[in-house]
């Protein structure tokens, strides 16, 4: 057979629009990719890395600058979130086991 018979030009049409529907960008991907940078910044190590670029201690005050704030965002995340960001990665990998 030709290569542009129907049968051809017709599987091709249809699993390219099948793939390109399922890429598409929704709120769970767009979760998901949040949850991967507070991931991220959770597990940063403060003695190995965080101290190479001085945000391994954060200091109190109101004139904050942006390397403090980035140290006392790092430390919250340590500290305050790490049970949440536990729940909510269980929460994604049940839902990736259940729906795919």
């Amino acid at each position: 057979k030709p290569y542009g018979s129907a049968p051809t030009a017709c599987w091709w049409f249809c699993a390219a629009r099948v793939y390109s529907a399922g890429m598409a960008i929704g709120l769970v991907h767009l979760f998901e990719s949040g949850l991967l940078l507070f991931n991220a910044a959770a597990i940063l190590n403060e003695k190995r890395f965080l101290r190479k670029y001085g945000l391994d201690s954060a200091v109190a005050g109101d004139n904050l600058g942006p390397k403090n704030q980035v140290a006392t965002f790092l430390h919250a995340m340590r500290t305050f979130m790490r049970y949440p960001l536990v729940a909510m990665n269980i929460l994604v990998i049940v839902y990736e086991m259940i729906l795919g």
